[in-house]
């Protein structure tokens, strides 16, 4: 089994339990079909889009992803992957499970939900997904750290 991945969202410390290979394959079969379109405008953007460029295709990631994922959807998605089974919160010195007392207690924004929920699929997707993108020749050192900052500095680089 693999060790938590801790990760601090508005600072409280969340420890994310990486998926077995096989649930982390279901889960990436069905989250492609609803978020894949919209990653493949943010990848564009990543691999150093010009000003203009960039505002497009920021514009249409954000028109396709809202055309996939609805709210209930996206609820969907939260209570699929956060959940007690795989993310743990730190209260009062203590490990616990992130059940729905405990989500009660830790989220008031729905800001720091998805911002749980960005660290959960990095924590799942983004090193297995970058070591198979790179076997394909894809070169990943061009991609921006990050994404969506590649807009102000192709903005600057433009200017």
């Amino acid at each position: 089994m693999a060790r938590p991945v801790e990760v601090t969202v508005n600072d409280t410390m969340f420890l994310i339990t990486p998926m077995d290979a096989f649930e982390a394959l279901e889960v990436f079969g069905d989250l492609q079909k609803d978020l894949l379109p919209a990653v493949g405008e943010l990848l564009s953007l990543s691999l150093g889009a010009q000003a203009e460029q960039a505002e497009v295709l920021m514009s249409g990631a954000i028109e396709k992803l809202s055309e996939k994922l609805s709210g209930r959807q996206l609820k969907q998605w939260t209570d699929r992957l956060i959940n007690a089974d795989s993310v743990a919160v730190s209260m009062n010195g203590r490990d616990v499970r992130l059940d729905a007392a405990a989500r009660a207690m830790v989220f008031k924004e729905f800001t720091d939900i998805l911002e749980l929920l960005f660290h959960v699929l990095k924590v799942n997707f983004a090193s297995p997904l970058g070591r198979w993108l790179s076997r394909s020749g894809l070169d990943l050192s061009q991609l921006s750290a990050n994404p969506l900052g590649a807009i102000s500095q192709n903005s600057k680089e433009s200017s």
